[in-house]
């Protein structure tokens, strides 16, 4: 009986555990203990900054700050190690940190509809990266150092960054295995 008693705590417990990962926090009030926010949406926030709060959710696997007024992003990102899902579209960032490097387990990574000029050469260390969406940025080339990136990303979002096709022929040449989208053909077969 004492034997069975242990196994359905056991059970239980697990199945608490398993629920926070899926629980989506919405708000910085509802977190009650850092290390068990997993998700966390802020959209729509009118936030003019990352809170400091999100940088101790080391546990963090997936953000969403789009939609924001978000102007730069503080070299505290590289504390979110776990984090697999970042979204910062609409937002209104000129230039990511050296930092953004250090995310190694970043799998999506969406910026759509932001100032950008350039990426960071560090960010070739994201080698989990699958899906990279620039679309609407101004991002017209990317780091040599990115064909580091070529073996793991899947897919690469260059619609409306209105890129000449010597800046399309380059991205091709860089990461010819990548599927690419843009609002010209580059014949590049991909």
């Amino acid at each position: 009986m004492r034997r069975l008693l242990v196994i359905m705590l056991l059970v239980c417990l697990s199945a608490g555990a398993s629920a926070q990962t899926d629980k989506v926090y919405k708000s910085l009030k509802e977190v009650k203990r850092p290390e068990d926010v997993y998700i966390l949406k802020l959209t729509y926030k009118r936030l003019k900054a990352i809170p400091p709060e999100v940088f101790t959710f080391t546990n963090l696997r997936e953000l969403n700050l789009g939609c924001n007024f978000i102007d730069s992003v503080p070299p505290e990102i590289a504390n979110l190690k776990h984090l697999e899902v970042l979204n910062l579209e609409r937002n209104w960032l000129h230039y990511l940190p050296d930092e953004m490097g250090q995310l190694t387990n970043l799998v999506k990574l969406d910026l759509n509809r932001n100032p950008l000029q350039a990426l960071p050469a560090s960010m070739a260390s994201l080698t989990s990266l699958e899906r990279l969406v620039l679309w609407s940025t101004g991002v017209t080339e990317l780091p040599v150092t990115f064909v580091a990136l070529d073996a793991t990303l899947k897919l690469i979002d260059l619609r409306e960054c209105y890129l000449t096709e010597e800046q399309m022929a380059a991205i091709c040449e860089l990461l010819p295995s990548v599927k690419k989208y843009w609002n010209l053909s580059c014949n590049c077969g991909k």
